[in-house]
């Protein structure tokens, strides 16, 4: 996943686009990606206030926009990634631990929003909290050994 479609802005099918900087430098006008296993042209995709707006060829108003919003943004290609970097579809399922190794939950989602992604763990008892991804709350991520480590601090992940 590169990315999330949001809510749709105006009335010609532009909808919010939550990605990072770098991969939107991939998406341009005449690309195909993938939201919800279906393809998409993009029609447009445009800088703004707080991130990106993305049009697709096919979906020409608010009404059509509106059937594929919150969705996810898939693409054949993938950049590489930088150190320290991750794809959001790699988290989902690591096992989250505070930094005294007591197991807290599992990464149920990837949140994108335009100060700061955020991680979505479901807690032992079932539910769920958020976690911002930043290096200071979330100091180990260990993909090969499908754990996550965050700071507990009061109030973080009470539940």
């Amino acid at each position: 996943m590169v990315g999330r479609l949001g809510r749709p802005h105006g009335l010609d099918g532009f909808l919010g686009f939550y990605i990072e900087e770098e991969d939107a430098a991939m998406i341009r006008p005449g690309s195909t990606v993938f939201v919800n296993e279906r393809p998409l042209v993009v029609r447009a995709i445009r800088r703004v206030d707080r991130g990106y707006q993305v049009a697709f060829e096919g979906l020409e108003d608010r009404f059509t926009a509106e059937e594929i919003r919150g969705g996810d943004v898939l693409m054949e290609e993938r950049r590489e990634l930088g150190e320290s970097e991750y794809w959001p579809g790699d988290l989902i399922d690591l096992v989250v631990f505070d930094q005294d190794g007591t197991r807290l939950g599992i990464v149920k989602d990837v949140l994108f929003g335009p100060g700061q992604d955020r991680l979505l763990i479901e807690g032992r008892t079932g539910a769920s909290f958020e976690v911002p991804f930043v290096d200071g709350l979330v100091p180990l991520v260990d993909i090969a050994a499908g754990r996550i480590e965050i700071v507990s601090i009061p109030g973080l992940t009470e539940q």
